[in-house]
């Protein structure tokens, strides 16, 4: 039996103790389960005081918690103006007091039931008026009461102290019951396989969740649904697979603890194992004091029998399933098979076996170490995450001693590697969306790259020259583009519309990257009026959307200066000709361009009045 238990069964055994009993403890510890588990139902009365702004709504909310058929008949509703939305959920009355409630109060409730006042520090009344309404039923009622609150000390300060002693006869700190506990949130679980993983596992469960010190219960059942959803995206092979289930719970547990205290960010889980390594590093140099520890690296020695910098699951995964809420299977499947668990040497990229050393034979891991260092080589990797994890990978390698090479070396070599790519027209040409890197930019196939702090700078260095050779790469696309752009424009104005225009319809491969100002602007005109004189106005619109929404000045500001010329190349052509074709040639421009002109021409009146 826990003091808590021992003290409520002695105080509800009380007639008239005159005194209320305050019930604390940190946010989640099950203060209000507790209670409610060790005073039945049918002998409470309970009412939340969160958000209540009156000492009347206080009442109210008492008498809807005692009588509550009573107070949602029309009946009794009816009486009263004022009527506000009760804590319960409910409409009650403000302003009952004064005709009902003192009848109530003195007639009709009765302290044949215990009281219990829950979230003291949530209300939006002065603490000592709430105090003052709670004291009521004690010294004039002879109710038992009981108040719940978050720890007085860190939440209610220097003015609940000097009152409480004047309503609370008794304080009991509440410590969470995580046996208890576990058991209730087991039996809510959806899934009865999930409950019986759950189940399975729960000795390590509460020895990694006890580890953490986080003393929310709250926290708890998250982490035991969080676990639930993770077991549920396994395929039958990960789940029979004994050792990666235990991996996969004491790592889950630990990061879903850390993770909802607040411990750990999104930040701090990305490049894991670079974090931890660069502390290392840094903690080893000599004449050095020793280094701060990051929160991964603290949170990492709660658990000795845990990888927190490494582990099977990646840096993408568990953000996305612990900070964002998304459990995507195929991410997570591929974690696992990627795992030392499940892993088959010679079935994947040599680089995916050189990460997890940790768990590998030296054999292995060395037989992949020189096959890729033979692919480096080579220049057979094209694909530009799985270089990147390379280059991370001979840096780190050169950093620890384990290749001969130094790492000022190894950043030159891998980007002499990207201009080799690049000069045998190998290397893919950028991508067409706006932020076209960023399925590699920190990571790549679930995998973060290995880069430690001392690194940091040196892989940003190689990631840069990666990105402005890949643009380099479409640069030397513009000729054959620029062919291709013209004869859409010529015979196939739709497609050049869903090619170079955001839409809701195709593609839109080339809508926010500037190469229009590769084609000369004569023979762009040239294409665009010996096209269908039906066809043309997809031209215009294609330019309308392409550049409207300050696109000149953003993503396309390179084409600002040719869409202008573009516009003077379009009045010429009209004033060479007469009629209806002049009229026609001059309703192709594009409004925006127009637009741009006349502000342009507003901003030049305006700098010459200045100067005169």
């Amino acid at each position: 039996m826990t003091h808590l238990e021992e003290y409520l069964q002695y105080y509800s055994s009380l007639k008239a103790p005159g005194y209320a009993v305050l019930v604390t403890g940190a946010w989640g510890t099950g203060k209000t389960f507790q209670v409610k588990e060790n005073i039945p139902e049918e002998n409470r009365i309970y009412v939340s005081l969160y958000g209540v702004r009156s000492v009347e709504q206080i009442h109210a909310e008492v008498f809807a918690a005692a009588f509550p058929a009573k107070a949602k008949t029309r009946g009794f509703l009816e009486k009263f103006r004022d009527k506000d939305v009760g804590a319960l959920g409910f409409s009650v009355p403000l302003g009952f007091i004064p005709d009902v409630a003192n009848a109530v109060l003195r007639n009709e409730l009765k302290p044949e039931k215990i009281l219990i006042f829950d979230d003291l520090e949530r209300s939006g009344l002065e603490l000592q008026e709430v105090l003052g309404a709670i004291n009521s039923y004690v010294e004039h009622k002879n109710f038992r009461v009981i108040v719940l609150a978050h720890d007085e000390d860190k939440l209610m300060g220097k003015e609940f102290r000097s009152i409480k002693e004047k309503t609370f006869g008794q304080t009991i700190l509440v410590e969470p019951q995580i046996t208890r506990a576990f058991d209730h949130f087991l039996s809510d679980m959806r899934s009865d396989q999930s409950r019986k993983f759950l189940a399975s596992h729960r000795n390590r469960i509460d020895d990694t969740f006890l580890r953490s010190n986080v003393k929310s219960l709250r926290i708890l059942r998250h982490v035991l649904e969080d676990l639930a959803r993770l077991y549920e995206a396994l395929s039958d092979q990960h789940q029979k697979n004994s050792d990666a289930m235990v991996e996969l719970v004491d790592t889950f547990t630990a990061f879903g603890a850390e993770i909802r205290a607040g411990n750990l960010k999104e930040a701090d889980l990305r490049n894991r194992r670079g974090v931890q390594m660069g502390y290392l590093m840094r903690a080893n140099r000599k004449g050095e004091g020793q280094p701060s520890k990051p929160p991964l690296v603290v949170a990492n020695d709660k658990y000795p029998y845990v990888d927190l910098e490494g582990g099977m699951l990646s840096d993408d995964v568990l953000v996305a399933t612990l900070i964002e809420g998304r459990y995507a299977v195929s991410e997570i499947r591929t974690n696992l098979d990627n795992s030392s668990h499940f892993l088959v040497p010679g079935d994947v990229p040599p680089w995916k076996v050189v990460i997890p050393f940790d768990e590998l034979d030296d054999d292995t891991v060395e037989g992949a170490r020189a096959r890729m260092e033979q692919q480096f080589e080579d220049r057979e990797v094209t694909d530009s995450g799985e270089m990147l994890h390379i280059f991370s990978l001979r840096m780190m390698m050169a950093e620890n001693g384990i290749i001969a090479e130094s790492v000022d070396e190894v950043v030159k070599q891998c980007k002499s590697y990207i201009d080799d790519l690049l000069e045998d027209r190998r290397l893919p040409p950028r991508g067409a969306e706006w932020r076209w890197y960023s399925e590699f930019e920190r990571s790549y196939d679930g995998f973060g790259y290995w880069v430690s702090s001392a690194n940091a700078e040196h892989f940003r260095s190689i990631f840069a020259h990666l990105i402005n050779s890949r643009e380099e790469a479409f640069r030397q696309t513009f000729p054959q583009l620029s062919e291709d752009i013209l004869r859409m424009v010529r015979e196939d104005s739709k497609s050049f519309l869903e090619a170079v225009s955001p839409t809701n319809n195709g593609p839109n491969p080339y809508a926010a990257i500037p190469f229009l100002h590769e084609i000369p602007v004569e023979e762009f005109v040239n294409a665009w009026l010996d096209g269908r004189p039906e066809s043309r106005r997809n031209v215009d619109h294609a330019l309308e959307n392409r550049f409207r929404g300050g696109q000149l000045d953003r993503d396309l500001k390179q084409e600002k200066e040719w869409a202008l010329e573009l516009l003077k190349e379009l009045d010429a052509r009209s004033a060479r000709e007469s009629g209806f074709s002049a009229l026609r040639i001059k309703r192709l421009r594009p409004r925006v361009l127009i637009e741009l002109e006349q502000s342009l021409k507003l901003d030049e009146e305006g700098i010459e009045n200045r100067a005169e």
